[in-house]
């Protein structure tokens, strides 16, 4: 839970509201307290003010107004409600002695009276209350609810006292049944003693139960925990939002708020990076945004940065003036002391040390420019040493520059110019520290001379494979530094990798790490460094690469499937191939394969290859199956038989689906149950010898891979004959007598037929009697001769026609 709530207040006007002259004696009033606060805790003061006037509309707010709280700060107490029974509880069995003193830094007194244990038990919360029990009433009020942890008891059994007050004991907890714990020294004889709040309710002078409405206790209402109260806090205030209330620290002065509000930012754990960023205001300000105000740091950093600017409160902002330079020391910033004396006309040698000679040409410079002649150079020495550099200088002043921004970490080219490297670098340094852009100034001479003076380049252990966990060392920063720490990926920063160590991810694999370590202390200037960059990440190797196994009957037209085990770390994507007889099977590289009529003989594998990010892929093969057999057809469909059964037409085989289906079907067509030569197409033209018979077909699978089986169709009808377009009818002509010929005619059939005779007499066939004519004999005086004409055509119903005379 956030220290600082970020809590937006509706009782205020809006800022528009707020008078010039209201903003202008708000920033006044704060002035020398945010400067005390970056002095002591390096939080800018522009920053300190700004957020003061943002967060509570120029002190206009329920919260300025009533509790003198400018940032939303909580409330906090050292014990919960439970520990502050359970101290309370430990007391009892200790001896009672009247005007006993227990300080609240004695962990363990000997000793009590009544209004001591209460004052030493709320002091060991963390809520200081006043000493003697009629004192104790008179800052309490009266509970008309249900008790809670730390309220008071007391007994109206003292008549010197000017409220009768002579006795008091403190509610610790709440009973399972339903009654009140109650620690009481309640006299010589007894000590410190459990009892009740029943007990006490019927005891004489009762006095009632009280609250001190100061006592705050870690859970309640929104109140946190701590070691330690700030020394800043004068008590806390409740504060209704909405259907909520939570307790907010209470100020005695703005001046307190804004203190206690930079000591938070300058110890607690949270602020670790803002820390790092102080040297620059605009990126300060956007840090405490996203740390304070998260759901709208954007639009809160803008405020912010909107009153800096509009009332030009960097003016404000204190250079750090601890740095004094004196007879012994050396490193870059005696170094860059000696290009600035040199600068300016002394007469000494660049060493990196500050020696005689260099406190000879300090004199000289302090006494040519009125200043205290000591031969150290502090702040009023370097502020009168410092000069305009820019892109073109040159000279000893371009040599100082460039040593003190080697020494913050900066690059620059050799030689006794400032040229394109070197001033980008100083633009760089000013844009990180919100200097203005450009030439050098106070602040840019400031910042420089007061960069960290040890800056060590960390190093990185550990192995360097996905998965492994790298640790950095930071070196030594020197004493009150505190470090900070960023892992790049290949230059770009890592996301949450903000730690001394940093677990490979995939996503490292084949890329290089680099840790920065940024050191910062108030008042100096932050430095980062980088570590070496390590070699490409190695992928790790998966940890688990079972073997797979097929599962499945090895024979055509099954379906094969593989177990590959549990791979290592998951998850793990698997890719697989078949083979038949060593070789790849075209698209097939799913989990599941269908054996093909390909693969009868053949023996069968299947290679599954896993694949991680960060990981190298492996691969696996099966053992190899036993040959494949051959598939069985069980349930082969019925073919049927399509088209119209009728002499001259054409039918069909339909064979239906086939599951499995053969690598080829033969045919055989039937008429009335006797092969048909050459009838063994799928399709079969029906012929004129068919016709009145019935026809069926013969399916049989053909493939190698498979067992052979036949089926049969159901027989059709019986095949029709064709229709004649006209059917003609006979007649007999010729003299009907002895001696005679007699001839046969038929009138006109279509399509022609072949016509067959047969004479009869009297009904019965005359023997060779079969043409046309028929010349009448004398054995057929008196009969009835007629005659039998059958036409006949190919496809055609055989037609017959008669006609008859009588013989004379």
């Amino acid at each position: 839970m956030a220290l600082v709530s970020g809590l937006s207040l509706t009782a205020a006007p809006s800022a528009s509201a707020v008078t010039s002259s209201a903003k202008l004696s708000f920033i006044s009033q704060l002035v020398s307290s945010a400067q005390a606060a970056q002095s002591a805790y390096g939080v800018p003061a522009s920053v300190s003010i700004a957020q003061a006037a943002v967060n509570s509309n120029w002190g206009t707010d329920t919260m300025a107004k009533s509790a003198r709280n400018y940032f939303d700060v909580r409330c906090m107490a050292v014990l919960s409600a439970a520990g502050f029974a359970k101290v309370a509880n430990a007391q009892v069995g200790k001896r009672y002695i009247l005007g006993a003193e227990a300080a609240v830094t004695n962990t363990n007194p000997s000793a009590f009276d009544c209004s001591e244990l209460v004052q030493w038990v709320y002091g060991r919360s963390g809520n200081p209350i006043t000493d003697l029990a009629a004192a104790q009433y008179n800052v309490t009020k009266r509970v008309k609810g249900s008790p809670k942890p730390g309220d008071l008891v007391f007994l109206r059994n003292n008549p010197a006292r000017s409220n009768g007050i002579g006795h008091v004991a403190v509610v610790t907890k709440k009973l399972k049944n339903g009654d009140w714990r109650v620690i009481e020294a309640r006299g010589r004889a007894y000590g410190v003693v459990r009892t009740t709040l029943s007990y006490w309710k019927k005891r004489s002078y009762y006095a009632g139960l009280r609250r001190y409405s100061q006592l705050n206790l870690v859970g309640d209402a929104g109140v946190l925990a701590t070691t330690v109260v700030s020394s800043y806090q004068a008590g806390c205030v409740s504060i209704t939002s909405g259907k909520s209330t939570v307790k907010y620290r209470k100020y005695s002065s703005a001046g307190n708020s804004v203190l206690d509000h930079a000591s938070i930012v300058a110890s607690d754990p949270k602020y670790t990076w803002a820390r790092a960023t102080m040297a620059s205001v605009s990126s300060y300000v956007n840090a405490i945004a996203h740390l304070e105000h998260a759901s709208s740091a954007t639009s809160y950093a803008k405020s912010v940065k909107s009153v800096i600017d509009t009332y030009d409160l960097t003016k404000y902002d204190k250079a750090p003036l601890n740095l004094v330079l004196s007879s012994g020391k050396k490193g870059a910033k005696v170094t860059a002391l000696q290009y600035l004396l040199a600068d300016k006309g002394a007469s000494v040698k660049v060493t990196g040390s500050f020696d005689s000679q260099t406190v000879a040409a300090v004199k000289w410079f302090q006494k040519a420019n009125h200043l205290t002649v000591d031969g150290e150079a502090g702040p009023n020495t370097l502020s009168k040493l410092k000069t305009s550099v820019t892109l073109g200088s040159t000279g000893n002043r371009a040599y100082a520059i460039k040593t003190l921004l080697a020494a913050a970490g900066y690059p620059s080219e050799s030689g006794s110019k400032v040229e394109s490297t070197t001033y980008a670098s100083l633009k760089a340094f000013q844009a990180r520290n919100g200097i203005r852009q450009g030439s050098t100034n106070t602040d840019t001479w400031w910042r420089l001379f007061m960069t960290l003076d040890s800056a060590p380049t960390p190093t990185i252990k550990g192995t360097t494979t996905v998965g492994q966990t790298l640790s950095v060392t930071p070196g030594s920063w020197g004493s009150r530094v505190e470090t900070a720490y960023q892992w790049y990926r290949n230059g770009v920063a890592i996301s949450g990798a903000s730690g001394t160590s940093y677990k490979l991810q995939p996503a490292d694999a084949q890329k290089s790490i680099v840790a920065a370590v940024t050191g910062f202390r108030p008042t100096y200037t932050s430095v980062t460094r980088g570590s070496a960059t390590t070699a490409p990440i190695t992928p790790a190797r998966l940890t688990s690469t079972p073997t797979p196994k097929i599962n499945g009957v090895t024979a055509v037209g099954r379906t094969l499937s593989v177990t590959t085990g549990s791979w290592a770390p998951g998850p793990v994507t698997l890719r697989y191939q078949w083979y038949r007889n060593g070789t790849a099977i075209t698209k097939a590289t799913g989990s599941r394969y269908r054996l093909q009529s390909a693969d009868y003989g053949a023996r069968i594998t299947v290679r599954v290859t896993g694949s991680k990010a960060g990981y190298y892929s492996a691969a696996k093969t099966s053992t190899a199956s036993n040959a494949v057999a051959k598939g069985t057809i069980s349930k082969p469909p019925t073919p049927k038989i399509s088209g119209t059964v009728k002499i001259g037409r054409t039918v069909t085989a339909v064979v239906g689906t086939w599951s499995p289906k053969p690598a080829n079907l033969r045919y055989q067509w039937y008429r009335n149950g006797k092969a048909i030569p050459n009838a063994t197409a799928a399709s079969y033209k029906i012929r004129t010898s068919d016709a009145g018979r019935v026809l069926k077909v013969r399916v049989t699978s053909s493939d190698k891979s498979y067992n052979t089986v036949s089926v049969y169709s159901a027989q059709t009808g019986k095949v029709r004959n064709l229709g004649w377009k006209t059917k003609g009818k006979a007649s007999i002509t010729g003299v009907a007598r002895r001696g005679h010929r007699l001839s046969a005619a038929v009138s006109t059939f279509s399509p022609t037929p072949t016509l067959s005779y047969q004479w009869y007499r009297n009904g019965t066939a005359i023997t060779g009697a079969t043409k046309a004519t028929y010349k009448l004999s004398k054995a057929d005086r008196h009969a009835t001769v007629r005659v039998k004409v059958r036409a006949q055509h190919s496809g055609y119903a055989t037609v017959v026609r008669t006609a008859k005379v009588k013989v004379a």
